[in-house]
């Protein structure tokens, strides 16, 4: 079995180690206490008409920021309104909300506020992305549109329609729940241990195992496939190494098959790698090796981004090589993170040599998971 996923504690923290061929790829923190996705019914608490916002109240006790721009209806204080968390409370920051709903199956989203029917950019084939669009003509209008994930390329046309018309519906649901539903209570919050599992299993046919006999009888229920090791003999972290797993992701020094390492520095302000030659050898044809190590260190550094599940800023310090080399390296990077399952861009190199990449935050880096 190359392809698994198995939950387990880690110092009493429930994780999910997803293995592609053997290789660890990511760690799930199945605890999360993100909010983000969650749909409420909000409470207009305040309306600051100088910056175009509104202050909700949701979820009992907690307070988040809505951006009134481009709202397309008006909102007064002590109106409901239905909100979706798209950003979690960070310090002294609120919750960042929107009225922008959106919301997911495995092949669709449906987007609130942008009407336009789109595809998922790793989707390259002309042919491919204007039937897909096809197949949901009728569907959008003023209100709502849709974008069609990579993961709709495992499913029919007839398939990805059905989902985009479940979606219509699951929102209509919600929007009529607004007028009987007491302000601040919960609409829809989101499956995190289902929902990732469902995808594991489309997208890589895996096996899921745990050691948690709460986690498998939620997935049971949900008709998921799962194995339970149940047998006090056989630890699941002991048998896979996952607390060395662990150590590496947390360990700032990564290395690389040819003797080559990198170097990972998480600062307040971004996180910076740097790419060292270490103990490669360097002795033959020196420019050919070094574009062989970046090479090399761009693979690596996309699967670390979803391991430690870094976000933000990243800046890149690969070994100095000829410029008419970065170019490639930069095309090669572009492809080692269309993979990942958060957003993330490679924004470009500086004169200096620095490849800026930006990837979107959605969850907790695994250093304030793992303390």
């Amino acid at each position: 079995m190359n392809n698994l996923l198995i939950i387990s504690k880690v110092k009493n923290r429930i994780l999910g180690f997803q293995f592609e061929d053997g290789i660890l790829n990511r760690i799930h923190d199945f605890q999360s206490e993100s909010l983000v996705g969650n749909i409420y019914c909000g409470y207009v608490k305040d309306i600051v008409r100088n910056i175009n916002a509104a202050f909700i109240e949701f979820d009992c006790d907690k307070k988040g920021f809505l951006s009134l721009a481009n709202l397309p209806f008006s909102v007064k204080q002590g109106d409901k309104i239905l909100i979706q968390v798209s950003s979690d409370k960070i310090k002294s920051k609120d919750y960042l909300l929107t009225w922008k709903i959106n919301l997911s199956s495995e092949a669709v989203v449906l987007t609130v506020g942008d009407t336009d029917i789109k595809v998922s950019r790793k989707i390259k084939e002309k042919e491919i992305r204007e039937a897909l669009k096809n197949s949901l003509l009728g569907l959008s209008n003023e209100e709502y549109g849709f974008i069609l994930r990579t993961n709709a390329l495992s499913y029919t046309l007839d398939e990805i329609r059905q989902q985009a018309e479940d979606l219509t519906l699951l929102y209509q649901q919600y929007k009529n729940k607004l007028s009987h539903t007491k302000a601040k209570t919960v609409i829809y919050s989101k499956k995190y241990i289902p929902d990732i599992c469902r995808e594991f299993i489309a997208k890589l046919k895996g096996c899921i195992i745990t050691d948690i006999n709460e986690i498998y009888e939620e997935l049971r229920s949900e008709n998921i496939d799962v194995l339970l090791n149940d047998d006090s003999k056989v630890n699941l972290l002991n048998k896979y190494s996952l607390q060395k797993h662990i150590e590496n992701a947390l360990n700032k020094h990564v290395w690389l098959k040819s003797g080559a390492y990198l170097v990972i520095e998480n600062t307040e302000a971004m996180t910076v790698i740097d790419v060292n030659t270490g103990k490669a050898d360097m002795h033959t044809n020196r420019e050919k090796t070094i574009c062989n190590i970046n090479r090399e260190a761009a693979l690596e550094i996309a699967r670390q981004l979803k391991i430690r599940n870094v976000s933000g800023t990243i800046i890149i310090d690969f070994i100095s090589m000829k410029s008419e080399f970065y170019n490639e390296l930069l095309s090669y990077m572009r492809e080692c993170i269309m993979s990942d399952f958060t957003l993330c861009s490679v924004i470009d190199i500086t004169k200096l040599g620095l490849m800026e990449i930006t990837r979107k935050k959605q969850e907790k880096p695994l250093v304030e998971i793992i303390k």
